[in-house]
């Protein structure tokens, strides 16, 4: 078989990938396959103020859209996530938030929160987390969230975020983002390393006993092979390690052969039980310039909890303090292309470069720049979704994007969440403190309106929060297809290590829980744990 080998191969470069190669390659021979661009190669990603400029280049997201779904007004919504070394970790808004620790209830024994604490605490001692210092504003946010209830809480990592609203760890560093590609790899000596950058992975060759032999990837306009010695660890991510494996014969063995693929393993799980955080911003303008511009500030609660109920119930809404000026007319040259030029005019780099330009004229204009100073949103996302989605192969090609199915809404109970996350946002927004600071409503969500009007605004504003899980969730169950050590049932010697093998989605944002999976992964693998 052509190809170099390697005793390791890890697809995928993001949080959880740069992690398990650089913990690998202290002690064998590592490739680390990555689509998108070495980091290095875009300036913004090493900062911590580059990330409202990193999410609106193309060449560092997937361009990827959902199938159409029916309740969401029957839209197609924006799913990319990062295609450059350090994933979406290198083009996020640094939250790092490990959870709940009744998220964790539902996982796997061995998954518990007294089980990942010592991964959550080692991967931020490399990380060096910390809070960015509260603003006039910020606190403002704060104080009306008190006032509507949620207690005030310093430190958002102790487990405990039911009813509390406080400024959450980031990862960063002065003016440095502190990716898990800027903590395990930059300029970091690791002679067993080898880094392939656009490099995408085109499926797993296996043999007659279903053990990995080499990965085929495309790269510098040619096919190629890697041949694996010992373990094959997919980090590609929740949106893209359940396409791989279904191109490569593992998945449901009635949507395979539907493709043409012929069935390596059957694998009903891969694919289903695909989990996200939705979410629709709610837009105020206030008396003054708007004085940060990080995603620093979060809420958490349980927002359909009657009000005469006890505190601390587990939360299934959390609210985060936008402030526009900091990346509105970024997250613009993002989506108003994907939503005015539909299909393959989208593909037409000239006309997204014309639409984005001007974006930019209309954003030089000193009228609009004032008003957009003043903007700030409330931004409301469920946490604990019951309605589950899906990812199934359009076809037997690598180069054609599977269906991906969100599932959003899809059950009465994530409704009336987002109902009640709603009106919990607006009761914020009402509170003297942020009323002296201006709360006036612009968004029609955000004023009082009947239950059909509410819906038709939230169905048509709703988006992706990009936390992206459970499509090869990890369980003894059958159905689902990766065990608790990560490894995939059926195979001899592949593991998955992203967040497509949690199964049950945390309530905050999903880079840190991807970065403790990718370093229990690497702990298996080094105690001797063979996939």
């Amino acid at each position: 078989m052509q190809g170099e080998a390697y005793d390791f191969v890890v697809v995928g470069g993001g949080s959880a990938g740069c992690i398990v190669a650089a913990r690998l390659a202290a002690g064998a021979r590592v490739l680390l396959l990555e689509a998108g661009d070495a980091a290095t190669a875009h300036p913004e990603t090493q900062s911590a103020d580059g990330f409202k400029d990193a999410f609106s280049k193309d060449a560092l997201m997937w361009h990827r859209m959902s199938a159409p779904q029916a309740d969401c007004g029957g839209r197609s919504l924006y799913v990319g996530t990062g295609r450059v070394m350090g994933g979406s970790g290198s083009v996020n808004g640094m939250v790092y938030t490990r959870g709940d620790r009744r998220d964790f209830e539902n996982w796997p024994a061995g998954w518990r929160w007294q089980d990942i604490g010592p991964a959550f605490a080692a991967v931020e001692a490399r990380l060096g987390v910390r809070p960015r210092p509260a603003t006039p504003f910020a606190l403002a946010f704060i104080d009306a969230a008190v006032e509507a209830g949620l207690a005030r809480k310093d430190g958002l990592n102790d487990g405990d975020l039911g009813g509390v609203v406080g400024a959450n760890d980031m990862n960063y560093e002065g003016d440095t983002r502190r990716s898990s590609y800027r903590a395990f790899l930059h300029r970091r000596d690791l002679p067993g390393l080898t880094v392939r950058t656009g490099a995408a992975v085109r499926r797993i060759l296996f043999d007659g006993s279903k053990a990995a032999v080499a990965v085929e990837f495309a790269a510098d306009g040619a096919v190629h092979q890697a041949r694996v010695g010992r373990e094959l660890v997919l980090c590609a991510g929740a949106l893209e390690t359940p396409r791989l494996l279904m191109l490569s014969g593992v998945g449901p063995v009635g949507d395979l052969e539907r493709v043409g693929i012929r069935p390596v393993q059957d694998a009903p799980g891969v694919g289903r039980h695909l989990q996200d955080h939705p979410n629709v911003c709610m837009f105020y303008r206030a008396r003054a310039p708007i004085d940060f511009q990080y995603p620093q500030v979060y809420g958490f609660d349980a927002a359909r909890r009657p009000a005469d109920a006890p505190k601390g119930q587990a939360p299934d809404t959390c609210f985060v303090c936008y402030a526009a000026p900091a990346s509105l007319k970024q997250s613009m040259a993002r989506m108003v292309p994907i939503l005015a030029l539909p299909g393959r005019l989208y593909r037409l780099a000239f006309l997204r470069k014309l639409l984005r330009g001007l974006i930019d004229l209309a954003f030089l204009l000193p009228p609009l720049r004032r008003f957009v100073a003043q903007v700030f949103g409330i931004v409301v996302i469920l946490g604990k979704p019951t309605s589950r989605g899906r990812i199934t192969l359009a076809s037997s090609s690598p180069d054609v994007p599977a269906k991906i199915d969100l599932g959003y809404y899809a059950t009465p109970q994530d409704r009336e969440t987002m109902r009640a996350g709603i009106a919990k946002a607006r009761d914020i927004a009402a509170r003297a403190t942020l009323r002296a600071a201006g709360a006036t409503p612009l968004s029609a969500g955000a004023k009082p309106v009947s239950d059909k009007a509410l819906w038709k605004w939230l169905t048509a504003a709703t988006m992706t929060t990009f936390h992206f899980c459970g499509s090869c969730r990890m369980g003894d169950d059958a159905d689902s297809p990766v065990d608790t050590r990560l490894r995939v049932k059926g195979l001899r010697n592949v593991r998955v290590a992203d967040a497509s093998v949690i199964p049950e989605i945390p309530v905050s944002a999903l880079n840190a829980p991807a970065m403790m999976i990718g370093w229990r992964a690497a702990d298996f693998i080094l105690q001797g744990d063979a996939a």
